[in-house]
């Protein structure tokens, strides 16, 4: 092996380091703890659903993924000692559907003796806080036993910050329970949830990885 060969196959063996770091970071960040997680309901449920039947796909945003994981995990650590909070909690509850026992993991972000804290990082604050991100804290404070608690938004380039508080709502944690019973019938009789979310199914111009399998089968015509 010359010179420029040697150089070549480190450059090669330095690349495939990267994406192995990257593919096993990724793995483990997003981890399947169950059949069901809470936020397979709040996002968009039939990606959810082809991802528990034909495998999770990561797009070309991998790397800013990563990023902003790294920013978050750091924030919720450092955050967990200042308010003397638990960070990523994990817990389960049963919901009995279409005769089945069904467990339903969640995690949530911070968990204090009075309130739950979900900590989302973004380019940009909203002024408002996410439906999908309201919907999630409401199922963390039934499944927490908890009344009240916060959507933190922190702007991962300049720290600016923006918090919700949210109390239980009785609405929104029906159309969550509305989305498990459709979410897991359709697991159950492999069929296409009803629920999707269409802001979710191109990100300028990139697209979901199920985009097309999902249209093909005539997903694209029903839900919210």
């Amino acid at each position: 092996m010359n010179g420029l060969d040697e150089i070549i196959a480190e450059e090669e063996a330095i690349n495939l380091a990267i994406d192995t770091a990257i593919y096993s970071y990724l793995q483990r960040r997003t981890k399947i703890y169950a059949d069901i997680q809470v936020t397979d309901l709040v996002y968009c449920p039939r990606r959810a659903y082809f991802e528990k039947k034909y495998g999770k796909k990561h797009n070309s945003n991998d790397f800013s993924l990563i990023v902003g994981i790294l920013i978050h995990d750091f924030m919720l650590q450092a955050l967990a000692e200042e308010l003397n909070a638990d960070n990523e909690v994990l817990t389960v509850e049963v919901f009995n559907i279409d005769g089945d026992f069904v467990k339903v993991y969640a995690m949530c972000d911070l968990l204090t003796d009075k309130y739950v804290l979900e900590l989302k990082t973004c380019g940009r604050l909203p002024n408002e806080p996410k439906d999908s991100h309201v919907m999630q804290l409401e199922a963390y404070l039934r499944f927490f036993d908890r009344d009240y608690g916060y959507l933190v938004y922190v702007n991962r380039n300049n720290g600016d910050r923006r918090i919700f508080k949210h109390y239980r709502d009785d609405t929104i944690y029906d159309e969550f329970k509305n989305r498990l019973d459709d979410f897991y019938v359709s697991l159950k009789y492999d069929r296409i949830p009803y629920y999707h979310n269409e802001s979710l199914c191109k990100f300028g111009k990139r697209k979901c990885p199920f985009y097309d399998m999902c249209y093909e089968s005539g997903g694209g015509v029903s839900g919210v």
